[in-house]
This record gives structure tokens, C-alpha cells and sequence, in this order.
């Protein structure tokens, strides 16, 4: 029923996203930007799913040199940046993902575990979708910590934690040299994953 719950919100969002997106999103402007050569600039749309009332579209711009594993954000006060550490985390084990049959690991004092994983087809490819866990060692077993869920092609894509919040990513323009790369509209991919079971699959 949650699930249902979720889809019919997404339907909506959906609507409302591509009519206002623009009059709602504020935060840092695309053209706005100080350009480093070569950077990729991600502008990341994010919905806070954990109040299903609130219609603000949340906006982080990600900087990074093709590997996501070395990333900043413009801006310090980004939706995201609270969650900088668990993510650089993931992005750092994310290319053992699907190579090994390892499933945790221990990065100094935090841990890092591989959970279920989904296949959607989405723009002509077949997106796989990993469910990570980031926690403290001593929490590693608690449920205490940070839940996501990414790709290897969008990064991550949603987030929630044991404290109750959720961030669902709605879309992502991609910049680079101040030239507009690519626009991905993500909320049907989003609507196909409530669909599946990459919330409840086992570890």
C-alpha cells in the first residue's frame, strides 16, 4: 500500500514538475556557475518524499572530473551536503558493485554494505539499481545510518535514513565548459523502481 502511496505521488509530482520546475527551483542558477575546464556540473532536482505536502523542487549542484568519487557541491548549504560522507563513500566501492561477490567494506571506521539490486530498462539501456547502507562500525548492524539507492550512470537517486527523512532525485542537467550537456527526466525511472522490490530485497 506504501508503495501505491508513492506512485500515485509520483504521477503527480510528475505534472506538477515539468509545468513549474523552473518558477520553483531557486538555489544556484545554471548560468551562474564559475566554470572550471573540463568539470562536470550535475544540477540535481530533489523532492522531499518524506513530507508528502511539500511541493518544493530542492536543487545541489554536484562538481566532479568524471569520477564521482572526488565530488564537491557549489554550495554548502546544498540539500545534499549533509549527506556528502555517506555518498562519497558509495561512489568510492560503487565500481566493485556487480564485480565481486563481496557485499561489505570497511572504510576506516565506517562500513560500507551492498544490498539488493534491480534491472529497469530506461533510454534504450538496462539500468541497474544497487541499494546501499552507509554506518558508523559500531552501528553497522542497527539499521542506524544511510540508505541509498544508485547507479553507476546517475548516481544517487534516493536517500533515507533511520532519522525519517527521504530525498527522491527528479532530475539532472548536465553542464560542462558552461555548454548544457544533457537534460534526464529520472521520474519515470523513479516510478518504474516503486514498482519493483529494491526497498524490501535482502542483503
Amino acid at each position: 500500500m506504501k508503495h501505491l502511496y508513492h506512485l500515485l505521488f509520483l504521477i503527480c509530482l510528475s505534472v506538477l514538475f515539468s509545468g513549474n520546475l523552473f518558477a520553483q527551483k531557486g538555489g544556484t542558477a545554471a548560468k551562474d556557475l564559475a566554470v572550471l575546464p573540463g568539470a562536470l556540473y550535475e544540477v540535481r532536482y530533489w523532492t522531499n518524499m518524506a513530507a508528502m505536502g511539500d511541493s518544493k523542487v530542492y536543487i545541489d549542484t554536484m562538481i566532479y572530473f568524471g569520477d564521482r568519487g572526488l565530488f564537491s557541491y557549489t554550495n554548502k548549504d546544498a540539500v545534499s551536503q549533509e549527506f556528502k560522507l555517506s555518498d562519497s563513500l558509495i561512489y568510492t566501492i560503487m565500481p566493485q558493485f556487480g564485480s565481486t561477490t563481496e557485499k561489505e567494506w570497511t572504510l576506516g571506521q565506517y562500513v560500507v554494505r551492498r544490498y539488493h539490486s534491480v534491472s529497469i530498462p530506461f533510454r534504450k539501456y538496462d539500468r541497474t539499481i544497487y541499494r546501499a547502507y552507509t554506518a558508523t562500525e559500531p552501528n553497522k548492524d542497527t539499521g542506524i545510518g544511510e540508505y541509498a539507492l544508485v547507479s553507476r550512470q546517475f548516481g544517487v537517486m534516493y536517500r533515507y535514513n533511520n532519522k525519517g527523512e527521504a530525498l527522491m532525485l527528479n532530475r539532472i542537467d548536465i553542464y560542462q565548459d558552461g555548454k548544457l550537456k544533457e537534460e534526464l527526466d529520472l521520474l519515470p525511472l523513479q516510478m518504474d523502481l516503486q514498482k519493483t522490490d529494491i526497498f524490501t530485497g535482502g542483503y
